[in-house]
Parts: C-alpha cells; sequence; structure tokens
C-alpha cells in the first residue's frame, strides 16, 4: 500500500482496489490502424464547442435568432458527449485491463456525434437525440464489453460513471419520443434535463472522484472521508449507489412537479461528493494551471448546485457555475493531462497547453454569462461577452492541444495505468 499522505505519481491512479491481479493478462495490442480515440474526438467536441457558443456573438450584432436552445443542445450534447465519449474510449484499457479501441468503435461514435450535431443544427430533432442516443449507447457497451467482475474489476466510481451513461441515453430517448409526438415530456425539457444533470454530472462526480484528487496531488487522494480507505471496496460502492439514488430521486421529484426537492437533492449528491470523494476543502499538493482548475472546477460544481437549490428562481444561471466553472474547467483540464500524457510527451508541456490565461479566460466568460442574468434578450452583450471569453479559452487551448494530439512524441505512459500492488 501506499504509504499514509503520500501521493501517488500524477500520471497514474492506482487501483481502488486491486489484489495481485496476477491473472490479469497483458494488454493487446492496438488494432491495425487504430487512433487513439482522443485524437480526433477532443478536437471535434473544442470545434462543437466554439460553435455552440458563436450564435450569442451573432444575435448580439442582430445577426441571427435568439440561439438558446441551439446553444445549450450543442454544449452538452455535442461538446460534452465528445470529450466524455473521448476519455472513457481511451482510458478504458487502463480501467478494465481489455483491448484498446477499435477503429469501428471509435468511428462509430464520431459518425454519431457528427449526425447528432448537424441533424440538431437543421432543426431534425427526433432522428438527432436517436443519434445522440445511440453514440451513447455504443460507447457504453465498448466499455462493458470488456469491463471484468473479478480481482481486475474497474473502481466502483465507475458504476456511477455507468449509470450518468443510462441517464444520457434515457435524456436522448426522451426528447425523440416528444419530438416526434410518442411521449410528451413531465416537465419542459424535462429529457434535456436528464442529460446535463444527470448524465453529465453523473460521470464527473463518479470519475471526478477519482481523478481530481490524485492529479491535485491531495492528501490521501482515494480516501472517501468517514466512509472508506483506498482499499475498500464494499463501502465505496455503497456511497456510489447512494449518490446516484440522490441523482435519481431529484429527477423523480422533478417529474411529480417537486422542482424544490429535485434541486435539493442534486445539491445534497453534489456536495457530498466534491467534499468527501473530490476534498475540495484540502488545498493541492503541487502548483499549476491544470490542478488548479481540477481544484476550482470541484467548487464551481457545489457552489452551482447549492445555488440553484437555494434560489431556484435563478437556476439558469446557477447552473451556469456548474457548466462554466465546474464542467468547462474539468473538461479542459483532464482533456489536457490525456493530450500531454497519452501522446508521450513531457510532462511539463501541460503548461503549454492549458495555461493560466485560459482558466483566467473562462472566469471570465463565467461572470459575463452571470451579469447575462438568466433568459434576457436585453443583455445580449453580456452574453456575447461570455461566449467570446469562452471562445478565447478554448481557443487558446486547441493551440496547444492540437499539435500534440496529431502527434506521438515517445512511447506513452498511460493516462491511468493502474500498477499492480497488493492489498492492504
Amino acid at each position: 500500500m501506499n504509504q499514509p499522505g503520500k501521493p501517488i505519481h500524477p500520471l497514474r491512479i492506482a487501483p481502488i482496489d486491486a489484489p495481485t491481479l496476477a491473472s490479469v493478462k497483458p494488454l493487446p495490442p492496438a488494432p491495425p490502424g487504430g487512433i487513439e480515440p482522443y485524437r480526433v474526438l477532443f478536437p471535434l467536441g473544442a470545434a462543437i464547442g466554439l460553435a455552440g457558443t458563436l450564435p450569442w456573438i451573432a444575435f448580439a450584432a442582430g445577426a441571427g435568432a435568439w440561439p438558446g436552445m441551439l446553444h445549450a443542445t450543442l454544449m452538452i450534447q455535442g461538446f460534452e458527449l465528445s470529450f466524455v465519449a473521448g476519455f472513457l474510449l481511451t482510458a478504458m484499457p487502463s480501467f478494465t485491463h481489455g483491448e484498446k479501441c477499435r477503429p469501428v468503435e471509435l468511428w462509430s461514435v464520431v459518425a454519431g456525434v457528427i449526425a447528432f450535431t448537424l441533424l440538431h443544427a437543421a432543426g431534425v430533432e427526433g432522428w438527432a437525440q436517436l443519434c445522440f442516443a445511440a453514440t451513447l449507447a455504443v460507447t457504453a457497451f465498448a466499455v462493458l464489453r470488456r469491463t471484468r467482475f473479478d480481482g481486475a474489476a474497474p473502481p466502483e466510481e465507475f458504476l456511477l460513471a455507468a449509470i450518468g451513461l443510462l441517464f444520457g441515453i434515457a435524456g436522448g430517448l426522451h426528447q425523440a419520443a416528444a419530438a416526434f409526438g410518442v411521449l410528451p415530456e413531465p416537465l419542459p425539457r424535462f429529457g434535456v434535463r436528464l442529460v446535463s444533470r444527470g448524465m453529465v454530472l453523473a460521470v464527473v462526480l463518479g470519475l471526478g472522484g477519482l481523478l481530481v484528487p490524485t492529479f491535485a496531488m491531495i492528501k490521501d487522494p482515494l480516501r472517501i472521508v468517514g466512509i472508506a480507505r483506498a482499499g475498500q471496496r464494499g463501502p465505496r460502492r455503497v456511497y456510489v449507489l447512494v449518490i446516484a439514488a440522490l441523482l435519481a430521486a431529484s429527477f423523480q421529484a422533478e417529474a411529480q412537479h417537486l422542482p424544490s426537492l429535485g434541486g435539493w437533492l442534486r445539491a445534497a449528491a453534489g456536495i457530498a461528493s466534491t467534499t468527501l470523494s473530490w476534498k475540495i476543502w484540502s488545498r493541492p499538493g503541487r502548483g499549476g494551471a491544470l490542478t488548479w482548475a481540477l481544484w476550482l472546477s470541484g467548487w464551481g460544481i457545489a457552489l452551482g448546485l447549492l445555488a440553484a437549490a437555494i434560489w431556484p428562481q435563478h437556476e439558469i444561471s446557477a447552473y451556469h457555475v456548474v457548466f462554466i466553472g465546474g464542467y468547462g474547467l474539468l473538461t479542459m483540464a483532464i482533456g489536457t493531462r490525456v493530450v500531454v500524457t497519452h501522446g508521450g510527451h513531457d510532462h511539463g508541456e501541460e503548461a503549454r497547453v492549458l495555461r493560466w490565461a485560459g482558466v483566467a479566460l473562462l472566469g471570465v466568460a463565467l461572470a459575463a454569462r452571470l451579469l447575462g442574468g438568466d433568459v434576457d434578450p436585453s443583455r445580449s452583450h453580456a452574453l456575447a461577452g461570455a461566449a467570446g471569453a469562452w471562445v478565447l479559452a478554448w481557443s487558446l487551448w486547441l493551440s496547444g492541444a492540437l499539435p500534440r494530439a496529431l502527434r506521438t512524441r515517445k512511447k506513452p505512459a498511460g493516462l491511468v495505468g493502474m500498477p499492480v500492488r497488493k492489498q492492504s
């Protein structure tokens, strides 16, 4: 076991509960012609994120219609989908001890993302949502078929990510059914909520509990405070299921027209996860823009969910604290770690991909978005300012990430290599 307080190597995550894993066979070689998924899906996701934000600038200039729904859907079901799928398909060999992503899996996901984006932009909503649900299903199946349930099983937190994918599939099918007139939604945009506040939040809380404290080198990173040490599967599983139950109950409450209860249940899940697993109350053990972006993202999620519960009349603004200050920072930071590590680049090159200027620009984007209010066309210039800061931040990130995503400098170390160690 690692000595108490001794940080795990920042490029690796030790298994949550691994015996000697002597029965685990070496990873199969990459399929012929195989491309690591992040090299395609991360740039695609960033491009969709830019495309989903630029319409606010056009609206403020009087050159476009109100882009509220187009923006919201592209950012969650295009931008975040690409990064979630890209991370899972890239990292699954390390977590599952299975083969690497096959070309047919990668290109099916890429085709699904592109099809969804084009169909949604064209207003063909039903088929767009079916493409979204199918893309998530392909991603989930790719991970599931490699998952083992013996001593080499993935960390328990992956169960929360899997439940998140189910939320997303349900949200996509719900929106498709509503678009085709087959099934009315219990609340306006209920399917969208299942994706943005169910799928993405569950994946973020689950994987974030592993990645954030480890990469930020927080003391005893894999401990869940008051619940489980780094080697205990049983308590971790109960904890993960409780978080999932709180998220599921929040949607049930909203479907029963109890939005305040739904907001508090979701806030309870987010605050419990970010304080007990992420340990955002503990300062990072190392400096740098990436480390502090990870740490700040936890605060963005916790404070945004709490604000939405306290002031439900301003939940749109509150959830943008979650989306920009939480999801946005986390996506940029984890994306940086994947690009640098899987590309075999020196660890120090992270500072050339995720720069302090990028973190600051996301902060400006969040501040401007809050000045833009909830749904107020009269504040279009503030919304355009938020969009401009977002575009600059992600353009800066792409300028550093894209060259490193397109080439490999040396043999990659692996983002989440899981070294064998004995159980305590």
